[in-house]
């Protein structure tokens, strides 16, 4: 007997196979495009671009790339072929926030100049422009992306992490002096 992460319930399933946590064994999965794009909107919380379905539903998800591949590929094994592991798979761990609520407050660095730089070119339409033309998404997906772009910055923002404008600019906390 075994439990699902997401729920924390008892499984049984008809096959169980040791996990062998001790030993590491590196896979590596070249994927399409459109694949890794959902897999990693499941990861960061984020709206699916196309598709009507409130983030809430996978909030339960890990927070990681590959923990959300390894839940995929665990949730598969066991509604497929009834095979589940002796323990989860350290990847499916739901990270908390710690590391980000320590270093809020240690007032540390919470983004890189090209995290920052991204997050603001996502509130612009023209970040979006070329998908909308190859008919990739739609002007509403644009629209749903710029406000979700301006929340995240703004979020930032209330908690006193400023996101300068210029490309070259570092972000910083107000309480500094700004760096050029």
């Amino acid at each position: 007997m075994t439990t699902t992460p997401s729920t924390e319930e008892a499984v049984t399933t008809k096959y169980q196979v040791a996990l062998k946590g001790d030993t590491k064994a590196p896979m590596l999965l070249n994927v399409e495009g459109g694949i890794k794009e959902v897999a990693s909107a499941l990861a960061k919380k984020e709206k699916i671009a196309g598709i009507d379905i409130d983030a809430e539903a996978y909030a339960h998800l890990p927070n990681s790339l590959t923990g959300v591949m390894m839940h995929l590929v665990v949730a598969g094994l066991k509604a497929e072929l009834d095979i589940a592991f002796d323990e989860t798979p350290k990847s499916m761990k739901q990270r908390g926030n710690n590391a980000m609520d320590k270093k809020v407050a240690g007032k540390k660095r919470l983004l890189t100049r090209e995290e920052k730089n991204e997050i603001l070119e996502k509130t612009q339409m023209s970040f979006y422009e070329t998908s909308m033309s190859m008919g990739k998404i739609t002007i509403e997906d644009a629209m749903t992306s710029i406000r979700e772009a301006f929340n995240k910055k703004k979020e930032f923002e209330d908690m006193g992490y400023m996101l300068p404008a210029g490309k070259t600019k570092y972000p910083y906390w107000v309480e500094e002096d700004k760096k050029d």
